[in-house]
């Protein structure tokens, strides 16, 4: 009995360790399967040890369909119980092993994924810099490939000579050129292409007579002119020449790049691809340990309560259903490739006599298209070799970091080849020099926009004042129309006075008339508001003349302020324009100083590192004598 024990215990332990790497041999499902029909089966035997032959019959019999005539076809054994507490255990521990295990894989792909991802930024970033160094290449190579078509233009071989002496000086010759490295040659070139353009329009005959001044060049002059340019053009070509050879192997080693840059995507895609698998399978496994935790629950308590024939599986928690059905149509949608397969392996005949593990909730088909899922992950999962990714990855590292410095010193000694062929170019201004012309050029658009403040500020002024000019116009044209109506009324009434002069008998008569009509107090009366509208009269002139004087008075005042406010402004503009010359010139002398004092700085640096050279001479020289002494 205790050997029997030994060996199931084995084989199950062989059996989990199986299914755990993932081998074709063994069944996932028909190991669950096997471990829940053990689990029923103690189930049934601890709840009714004795007449479990007499349920069994009339059960089937009756051919009941639920759960617990399921359980009660299965055949009792003996020694079942310890089967049990040996299965039980280990199927829980090695689902919960298996999600570990896959979590574990997962961090891992992560950060191999991670550093492959940064592998490959590093390499792109490495490739648009050595292509960037290829185009410098390919534009010295074009400006070098130009001076010699410059140097053609002025060669001999286009002249017409007109003279034995010019022939002479412009045959063709292959002797040793000059050092092509010489700074005073270097100097001297575009004088000596002057000198052999004057040379060659004074051997032509129709400029003879328009050149009588033209100065001579001696022929041994011109003679080393061209044999330096000559020898200048030969190592022109050569230049030419080693700058290709240079540009094709700088693009070999860019293909070797662009190659391994592909292996590194290919391995990152790999890595993505066992990620998004593995995370796939450990969902799977969550969703089917839930589900097997449920029913183990389920299960445990019907035998708690002790009535093993209700049906338990309406206990099933609201959220595990309801991620359930959500994994399932996640599966379905992402599975429905497979289906004419699922179709397939369904018309076996040996697939309905397997049992199903999650009858309440999955229906056959759903089981099935689970199973193929988990076997479709674990072979993606399987079909990719992490290491030898891993490994060739780190090759292609190496590999990558070796050819970017290849490519980078090859397109240096290019670079410093033909800076040193090249003719002096000016160099490029200094980035001090340019960022003080960039504050140059702030602090006069800072003058500008103050300067065009001010001008704005003026002439809002200036349309204040026209505003005030046209309002005084408006003023004095009610005036003028005032008084010219005024006028009017006086001159009718001058009119009706003179007619009334000019008929003095009409005018004596109406007079009798009124003195005889009229009563004496009304004449006095009528005297006295005369009188008062005469003085009323006055005194309006006197009104009127008065307001002319404070018009002119306040007309006066405004042009004066006016003039004050002009020359206010303009004081203004003249204290700002001061301002920002003061300011410009403390600028300069403060950057006068500071680069005195960074030369001093330098000089005292300088003195300090001769002296600490000179007491590190000492030094050596007392230590010496020293030794030599000591020595002798």
């Amino acid at each position: 009995m205790d050997e029997s024990h030994k060996k199931d215990q084995a084989s199950d332990k062989l059996l989990f360790r199986d299914a755990g790497n993932g081998g074709a041999q063994s069944d996932l499902f028909l190991k669950l399967q096997e471990v829940i029909s053990s689990l029923e089966s103690y189930a049934w035997s601890w709840r009714s040890p004795s007449g479990s032959g007499s349920v069994d019959e009339s059960n089937t019999a009756s051919g009941d369909t639920t759960p617990c005539s399921s359980i009660l076809s299965f055949p009792l054994l003996a020694g079942l119980t310890e089967e049990l507490q040996r299965v039980l255990p280990h199927d829980e521990n090695w689902l919960q092993s298996e999600i570990s295990r896959y979590r574990q894989e997962n961090t891992a792909l992560r950060a191999k994924l991670r550093v492959t991802d940064t592998e490959l930024d590093n390499s792109k970033l490495t490739l648009m810099e050595m292509m960037e160094e290829k185009d410098t290449l390919q534009i010295e190579i074009s400006k070098l490939q130009g001076y010699p078509q410059e140097d053609s233009f002025f060669s001999p071989s286009t002249s017409v000579p007109s003279s034995p002496d010019s022939a002479e000086s412009c045959t063709p010759t292959t002797e040793t050129p000059l050092a092509l490295n010489d700074p005073l040659s270097r100097m001297q070139a575009p004088i000596s292409t002057l000198q052999n353009l004057i040379q060659y329009l004074q051997d032509l005959s129709g400029m003879q007579p328009s050149l009588p001044c033209a100065p001579k060049v001696q022929p041994s002059y011109l003679e080393t002119e061209m044999e330096w340019l000559k020898g200048k053009l030969d190592c022109l070509k050569r230049l030419n020449a080693q700058l290709c050879v240079t540009l094709e192997e700088c693009k070999s080693d860019s293909e070797k790049l662009s190659m391994h840059l592909g292996r590194l995507e290919s391995t990152c895609t790999a890595f993505r691809l066992a990620l998004q698998s593995s995370e796939k399978c450990l969902k799977a496994y969550s969703v089917m340990l839930a589900l097997t935790e449920a029913k183990g629950d389920i299960i445990l308590g019907q035998m708690a309560e002790g009535d093993l024939l209700k049906s338990g599986w309406s206990l099933l928690p609201k959220d595990l259903e309801i991620k359930t059905k959500l994994f399932m149509m996640e599966v379905k949608k992402t599975f429905k490739q497979d289906r004419t397969k699922l179709e397939a392996d369904k018309g076996d005949p040996r697939s309905p006599s397997l049992p199903r593990f999650y009858s309440p909730w999955l229906s056959e088909e759903d089981e099935q298209m689970l199973k193929s899922y988990v076997q479709h992950l674990k072979q993606d999962v399987a079909s990719i070799s992490i290491m030898e990714n891993l490994q060739m990855g780190q090759d292609v590292h190496s590999e990558v970091a070796h050819l970017a410095d290849v490519i980078k010193t090859k397109a240096d000694n290019a670079i410093e080849v033909s800076s040193e062929t090249s003719a002096s170019r000016p160099d490029k201004p200094l980035r001090s020099h340019i960022v003080q012309e960039l504050l140059d050029t702030k602090e006069g658009l800072a003058e500008v926009k103050g300067s065009i403040q001010l001008l704005q500020t003026e002439k809002r002024a200036l349309e204040l004042q026209s505003l005030s000019y046209l309002e005084e116009e408006k003023a004095y044209m009610l005036i003028r129309d005032q008084l010219q109506q005024e006028l009017s009324d006086w001159a009718e009434k001058s009119k009706e006075e003179d007619c009334g002069g000019k008929h003095p008998v009409y005018g004596r008569a109406v007079s009798d008339y009124c003195e005889q009509s009229i009563p004496h107090a009304n004449m006095q009366r009528l005297l006295e508001s005369l009188a008062r509208s005469s003085e009323t009269r006055a005194r309006v002139e006197g009104l009127s003349e008065e307001l002319d004087e404070l018009t002119c008075r306040v007309h006066a005042q405004r042009a004066q302020s006016a003039k004050i406010i002009m020359d206010f402004f303009k004081a203004h503009r003249n204290l700002f324009m001061t301002y920002q010359n003061a300011q410009k010139k403390y600028h300069e002398q403060q950057r006068r100083l500071e680069s005195q004092a960074h030369m001093m700085s330098q000089c005292h640096i300088q003195q300090l590192h001769d002296l600490m050279q000179n007491i590190l001479s000492l030094q050596a020289q007392q230590t010496a004598r020293e030794t030599g002494e000591t020595s002798l």
